[in-house]
């Protein structure tokens, strides 16, 4: 689902960072599951500017990472065509991830994730 993260940058200058591609992600966490959230290796300037900005942000209710044929090391199988797979249903919280300490990160927000619907 599409979201996204609203800095208030209140320091009266812009924040010069490094990253690539994005500064933030959100990713479902739970009691037990707690994701690893990648970064790629590019290396971009961004600039966080005085006041409000908004970033977006996709999240997905799917696991960050599995494995091709048989699962290994508590990751699940990859499905079929290879893409990842499903969230079991559940309360989950979406959780601010961030390059660094950059902003005061918000609590996270208890989010629902439901099974899918059965395809017609």
């Amino acid at each position: 689902m599409p979201a996204r993260v609203v800095v208030d940058n209140n320091t009266g200058h812009a924040i010069h960072v490094p990253g690539c591609l994005t500064l933030f992600q959100v990713a479902l966490t739970s009691n037990t599951y707690r994701p690893t959230v990648d970064w790629l290796l590019c290396l971009q300037r961004f600039t966080i500017p005085v006041g409000t900005s908004s970033y977006r942000v996709t999240v997905e209710a799917s696991y960050s990472q599995c494995a091709q044929g048989r699962p290994r090391r508590g990751q699940r199988a990859c499905l079929p065509d290879g893409r990842m797979p499903p969230l079991p249903a559940g309360a989950y919280h979406a959780t601010l991830f961030q390059t660094g300490h950059l902003v005061l990160a918000p609590p996270p927000i208890t989010v629902c994730v439901t099974p899918p619907e059965p395809a017609p």
